[in-house]
């Protein structure tokens, strides 16, 4: 506490050298009587169950007579430096910390006035302006350890309070960022249902018109079929060439949405990706040689997944074709394949070819959604192939940067000991 501090606390209560002198003068009397007055202030604890309870053992009920004893005679007068201060504000802590309620420990002081006072009138019964006197000084000095005290209870209630502050702001900073992710989580999960409900949509549609369209467009292509050896002219040829076409194209779009929308059971073996890997790649060393596509494998070594060897070749075939097609002036296309030690097997398809603008990179996996010139996709190889992934209990993500390239990043588990079978 600083010295500045005390002579303020001083002068407020107006506490001057004449009402030390006045209690100097009262030391004999309160020496004489101090165990009187110790007894009486002990009875006065015993007479309440919540002061009670401090005095039960004998060891406690003499250190506090003895320290009550000293109490009284230090306030006949009190030394007023930063020792009697330091020393007056460790009793308030010490009070505080066994539990002592603020309200017992301010009414003690109280009950030493109150037994002070009829000694002060004694001894002073022949003048009573020096009994006022010294009254008025012993209230000075039990207001001012009263003040002290009350300061080491507000400073400690103070610490716990910032403590408790402190706790429920770290608690609510996590419930803030829980409830963050559970609404992240939400709306994904939401995604994922809307998406569902899209690919149902799909499918009914699929399964009510394959037939409607399947069986006209047979009939067409027979047709198509049979005028061959009944036009001449170049011009004739490429226009039913175009009709055959568009017919093959049209039927493989019903071809693909039928695969989507049938519901299969998929075998689960165990099924090697580096030679899966390396056959995909080479149905396509032709496509990648011509536009000048650089390949880049890195197949590490990984153990086996359970799954369909072929769907999941229809899956690495997809987003090889999409990466060849992303660089149709040439680039490097890489390959990677590891495993990892929280039994994971990780496959990345990565490209340097026109990447994806950001505004679009969160449709590509709706169905129908494509960034490739008219005629050239269907928007169904990116749905399918998350479809595969997810039969497969795996995930896919994908980065990608406008002229930069793109990059597929695919994890499947590996089965634990008996997992296998179909599903």
């Amino acid at each position: 506490m600083a010295s500045s501090d005390l002579q303020d606390r001083l002068t407020f209560l107006n506490l001057k050298d004449t009402d030390l002198v006045l209690l100097r003068e009262l030391r004999p009397s309160v020496e004489e009587q101090a165990d009187e007055l110790v007894a009486a202030f002990y009875r006065h604890l015993l007479a309440f169950p919540a002061t009670r309870r401090y005095l039960r053992d004998p060891e406690v009920k003499e250190r506090l007579l003895g320290l009550q004893r000293q109490y009284l005679l230090s306030l006949t007068p009190p030394a007023l430096d930063t020792a009697y201060f330091e020393e007056r504000r460790r009793i308030g802590e010490a009070h505080e910390r066994v539990g002592l309620e603020l309200r017992w420990y301010i009414g003690a002081y109280s009950l030493y006035l109150s037994l002070l006072t009829p000694l002060i009138q004694r001894v002073y019964a022949h003048d009573a302006a020096k009994a006022q006197g010294c009254i008025g000084a012993i209230q000075k000095v039990l207001f001012l350890d009263a003040q002290i005290a009350m300061d080491a209870y507000v400073e400690r209630h103070g610490r716990e309070l910032e403590y408790l502050m402190q706790e429920l702001s770290t608690e609510g900073r996590r419930l803030a960022r829980n409830y963050e992710d559970q609404k992240a989580e939400l709306r994904s999960t939401e995604d994922r249902a809307r998406a569902a409900e899209a690919l149902a949509s799909v499918g009914t549609l699929v399964a009510g018109l394959a037939h409607e369209i399947g069986t006209p467009m047979g009939v067409i292509q027979g047709h198509a079929k049979l005028l061959e050896g009944a036009v001449s002219g170049e011009s004739a040829e490429w226009r039913l060439q175009t009709i055959q076409e568009q017919i093959g194209r049209i039927s493989k779009i019903i071809e693909t949405l039928l695969n989507m929308a049938r519901p299969r059971r998929t075998r689960r073996l165990p099924v090697d990706l580096t030679p899966l890997l390396d056959n995909s790649l080479s149905f396509l060393r032709e496509k990648l040689g011509r536009r000048g596509i650089e390949v880049e494998k890195n197949l590490g070594s990984a153990p086996c997944i359970s799954g369909d060897a072929e769907r999941l070749q229809q899956l690495f075939l997809n987003l090889l074709f999409n990466a060849a097609d992303a660089m149709p002036e040439g680039g490097r296309l890489r390959v990677e394949l590891s495993g990892s030690e929280d039994g994971w097997v990780e496959i990345r398809v990565a490209d340097t070819g026109v990447g994806i603008s950001s505004d679009v990179l969160g449709e590509i996996f709706e169905p129908f959604f494509t960034t490739k010139a008219a005629g050239a996709g269907y928007g169904l190889g990116l749905v399918v192939a998350e479809g595969v992934v997810t039969d497969h209990r795996g995930t896919i993500e994908v980065e990608s940067s406008e002229g930069k390239g793109t990059t597929f990043t695919m994890r499947f588990p590996v089965p634990e000991a008996g997992d296998g079978g179909s599903s």
